[in-house]
């Protein structure tokens, strides 16, 4: 897997340790807005590429795999160049603005076969992650959860003091929900499945994107709640109920060290927190989907990634419209119809 990156931010900067430390994966380029600030992203050492026109980054026949880690709202226009380009796709989460944007990547995929789509939801690979499917499994009749993600944005003091960061602003498709209520989006869907119904109730800037808020997920017999703020600092974790018993983690994007916690009290440490580098594990399932796409086992865990992304992104969307959320991007058309499809 040679990967080419858009975006020369602090993630791709973890991305690309990342791909340096997987068997089987290389950096092969670098897409920013400028040639040379796609050189200052280079460390020492490093001597691929650096490109300022992502024409130019598309054409390199060396790149095979492309990492985008844009803002929001740019994810859907370069995805949509790569797969024509007949480059497999990485996206940041959350990969699109809407799920008109998804629906016409997935049509771009049929088109392309043998190219490969990822939201890079680093979380649901790790193996925190599978330790808790795993108990949920075994719990019985699920009975309500409440997931958890607050955590104070360094971009929040800049807004204050009167900036406009990307992340803060409804032209990038930013706000609490679309950055840390993603992870909780795919802590339920993941663990549940898909939403019966979706809403939110956000605390709205001024800019027209959430600092903060409440979603309730629907279930056949139960609710998730979650609970997002890119603006306070929050310890009070997640937790998952059945009956007397209750799963505990951290927050739901970083998970942290799960417990089971009995009726009687007793608890049990399923999984302890990890050390290094938070997206290897993302990046070694990707390498081995790459590697082998017509693998069973390799298909099977590729269809449910998508099935998963895209119930995600209906959910968030669905979040969004009963908030009254709007972005620019959602004005950029409406789902194609069956014969366009």
């Amino acid at each position: 897997m040679h990967i080419g990156i858009i975006g020369t931010g602090w993630i791709s900067r973890q991305f690309a340790d990342a791909v340096q430390r997987q068997q089987g994966a290389q950096l092969a380029g670098v897409l920013s807005r400028t040639r040379d600030s796609a050189e200052r992203f280079k460390l020492p050492g490093e001597a691929y590429p650096a490109y300022g026109d992502i024409e130019e980054f598309l054409a390199d026949p060396r790149i095979d795999t492309v990492y985008i880690a844009s803002p929001n709202s740019m994810h859907y226009s370069q995805a949509a160049k790569a797969i024509d380009a007949g480059k497999n796709v990485i996206v940041e989460k959350p990969a699109f603005s809407n799920p008109a944007e998804f629906a016409k990547i997935e049509m771009l995929l049929q088109r392309h076969p043998r190219v490969r789509f990822f939201e890079a939801a680093r979380h649901i690979h790790t193996g925190a992650f599978r330790s808790i499917a795993q108990q949920v499994g075994n719990m019985g009749a699920i009975s309500g959860a409440v997931l958890s993600y607050m955590k104070y944005s360094s971009k929040y003091d800049a807004f204050l003091a009167g900036e406009t960061p990307n992340i803060f602003t409804a032209r990038f498709s930013g706000g609490a929900l679309q950055d840390l209520g993603v992870y909780l989006a795919y802590d339920a869907i993941a663990l549940f499945g898909a939403p019966l119904a979706a809403q939110y109730h956000p605390l709205l800037l001024s800019t027209g994107t959430d600092a903060m808020g409440t979603g309730v997920l629907h279930y056949q017999h139960f609710d998730a709640t979650l609970l997002i703020s890119k603006t306070v600092n929050s310890r009070f974790g997640s937790e998952i109920y059945a009956g007397r018993q209750i799963l505990s983690f951290d927050n739901g994007g970083d998970l942290g060290s799960v417990r089971l916690v009995e009726g009687d009290g007793t608890v049990q440490e399923i999984c302890r927190s990890a050390t290094g580098n938070p997206m290897s594990e993302e990046v070694r399932d990707f390498t081995e989907v790459i590697q082998a796409p017509d693998e069973p086992a390799n298909q099977s865990r590729y269809l449910r990634w998508l099935r998963q992304s895209r119930e995600v992104c209906a959910t968030l969307w669905q979040m969004r419209q009963s908030a009254g959320i709007h972005f620019p991007a959602d004005d950029s058309g409406q789902l194609p119809n069956a014969a366009e499809r």
